[in-house]
């Protein structure tokens, strides 16, 4: 079961897009009141060569070696995705923080990990926003096949 077997459109397309705006406007960090933590990445579009936008979950930040882990809904198909495959430096925005960063992806075994442990921090928030997504699962074992699909990635700014 991947995430958004087809691109999301009508309300739900508007209803994605509204963070964006929303951090756009000087508001970055607000998603904090009801427990979530947002990225907001702007790549260069590898055929237009604009800048593109898009607002992805923060599953965990190490502050220690300052690295924050992202989840990809569309995984390899998503269009930001592809935009950091052909231009890998990109900007990241978290709350108030800008910076230029990087991202690596990480192995499946790490993924269905972080995903698992971001549940039992926020399973409320989880099951939200994958039901939104279409994905639906029972327990952590189901959880952990489907963030095997998924694509985990690591953010280090520069």
């Amino acid at each position: 079961m991947n995430a958004f077997e087809k691109p999301p459109g009508g309300f739900l397309k508007f209803f994605l897009k509204t963070p964006v705006w929303i951090y756009k406007i000087g508001f970055g960090g607000w998603e904090r009141l009801f427990g979530a933590e947002w990225m907001l990445l702007t790549t260069i579009g590898r055929k237009s060569g604009k800048p593109r936008q898009t607002m992805v979950d923060i599953l965990e930040h190490d502050k220690d070696a300052d690295i924050y882990y992202i989840e990809a809904a569309y995984g390899a198909r998503a269009d930001w995705y592809k935009n950091i495959q052909a231009n890998p430096l990109f900007e990241a925005q978290v709350g108030r923080r800008k910076f230029h960063a990087r991202a690596t992806e990480l192995v499946p075994d790490n993924a269905a990990d972080m995903l698992v442990e971001f549940y039992r921090r926020k399973p409320v928030y989880t099951r939200s926003v994958m039901a939104l997504v279409g994905m639906k699962f029972e327990g952590e074992d189901e959880l952990r096949k489907i963030a095997r699909e998924l694509t985990l990635l690591a953010v280090k700014p520069e």
